[in-house]
């Protein structure tokens, strides 16, 4: 059991995290890591815009919370609307994971971005926390989500477990603990608390819906809740992730201590990628061979007899589905992301949402046939792509792992461009003009009340 696994040296984990939230400043953060989380807050941003425009899952979300009324403390992005923190910050991460383009981490499977951004800048701009203040609770809250997860993982996913809405439940309590200066125990009982509401299952996976979004959402909820408790004092358990009774029994059957060894010493943020494709991430290698071949062959759909597409086990049971009822679940599916590639070469946002109802590429999306291989181990992202054509022509690309991974990162002139494509689709040009150079100054910044009035449309404070 996990409990009887515990090197002594981890006995009191809860509570060096705490620690480790609790002290960690501004001043201890390498200046990459400073720049490397202003990336993650525009990216995380220019997600959110575009998802205001399209999900269907927060809007349904937003209009019953708009039904409740409440204390107007923060802005949902993109609506206009100030809802209750924990309601704003819920709203804001469900539009964060609203268009696959959230940011991942590999070996973590999660993608803290979605939930941890939307967080932070929400409850930033109710406390009135300056841009460092803010940078400082992300990277930790990064730190956080990201430990859990690789130290879980695989064996978290394999139970079904979606690691964007469990980690992340921690990772959004620690963000919120640092804006509120928390101390070190009021903050350990914010993890207690969060972990004692961490949540998320894949049922999505195999049931057509539209609730994908909300295991972040409830992520961000739950963490805000958690902090702003445990600061009116309610006390939450202090061994939530090591004790008997805690997190770690409950949710996985192995756990890898050594995820928290270099805690404080290296930054996790720092190993988080960021996706180039409107798509799950386990599809992106498939992908990045397919836009290969249509650069190099250029084959016509119709011509393609069969598509071949060789990935771990654990990538075809997340983005293997080929029964696509609506666009969220095209952006999850491999089989269609790989079609759309070899028709256009593309596979942005606008490219889902047009492909989505052309009826060859659904055709051929039957034509993909999934084959398990074990390069990299059950959950690795190694990916190889083959064209059949009618003729008998084979076209063949392997990728070791997706492009926008720290290891094949995208350059800053690709994710501004990322930026500006999305962030569009709900402001004007001027706007996101103003808005990206804010954005790259955000630790100049006294607050982020600009910020936040241009992206959810100016509200009245």
């Amino acid at each position: 059991m996990v409990e009887e696994q515990i090197p002594k040296k981890y006995n009191n984990l809860t509570m060096e995290l705490a620690s480790f939230i609790n002290k960690t400043t501004f001043s201890d953060l390498p200046k990459e890591v400073v720049e490397k989380a202003k990336l993650h807050i525009r990216d995380g941003l220019g997600n959110q815009l575009a998802a205001s425009k399209i999900s269907e899952s927060a809007k349904i979300a937003m209009e019953l919370i708009k039904e409740f009324g409440g204390a107007q403390q923060a802005p949902v992005v993109g609506y206009g609307t100030l809802l209750p923190l924990p309601f704003a910050n819920m709203i804001n991460a469900m539009l964060g994971h609203g268009v696959e383009l959230d940011d991942a981490h590999s070996s973590a499977l999660t993608k803290a971005g979605c939930v941890l951004v939307p967080t932070a800048l929400g409850t930033g701009y109710y406390l009135k926390k300056s841009g460092k203040e803010i940078i400082t609770a992300l990277v930790v809250g990064y730190d956080v989500s990201i430990r859990i997860g690789q130290s879980i993982n695989p064996g978290h996913r394999k139970r079904g477990y979606h690691t964007s809405g469990t980690a992340n439940t921690f990772g959004a309590a620690a963000v919120v603990s640092k804006l509120l200066d928390l101390d070190v125990e009021h903050t350990a009982w914010a993890l207690g608390l969060a972990g004692m509401q961490a949540a998320g299952i894949q049922a999505y996976l195999t049931d057509p819906c539209l609730a994908k979004p909300f295991s972040p959402g409830k992520a961000a909820f739950n963490g805000t809740l958690a902090a702003l408790l445990a600061s009116k004092g309610l006390s939450g358990p202090r061994k939530i992730l090591e004790g008997e009774e805690g997190f770690f029994k409950a949710y996985t059957d192995e756990v890898r201590w050594s995820d928290f060894d270099d805690l404080g010493l290296k930054f996790k943020i720092m190993e988080v990628g960021f996706k180039p494709h409107a798509a799950c991430r386990y599809a992106h290698g498939p992908i990045d061979a397919a836009q290969i071949i249509f650069e190099k062959y250029r084959p016509r759909l119709e011509d393609i007899k069969e598509i071949n597409v060789k990935m771990s086990p654990l990538a075809i049971r997340q983005s293997g589905k080929k029964n696509l009822q609506n666009l969220n679940m095209a952006m999850g599916s491999t089989p269609f992301g790989v079609v759309l590639a070899l028709y256009s070469g593309k596979n942005n946002l606008n490219d889902y949402i047009e492909g989505f109802n052309n009826e060859l590429l659904r055709k051929m999306t039957s034509n993909v046939n999934l084959i398990p291989i074990d390069w990299d181990g059950e959950a690795g992202r190694s990916a190889e792509v083959e064209v059949i054509l009618k003729d008998g022509q084979k076209f063949v690309h392997r990728v070791k792992g997706p492009k926008g991974d720290p290891d094949n990162p995208m350059t800053n002139e690709e994710l501004k461009i990322k930026f500006e494509g999305l962030a569009r689709l709900a402001l004007s040009n001027e706007d996101v003009e103003i808005l990206n150079s804010n954005l790259m100054r955000f630790e100049q910044l006294p607050n982020v009340l600009d910020i936040m009035e241009i992206v959810s449309g100016r509200p009245k404070r």
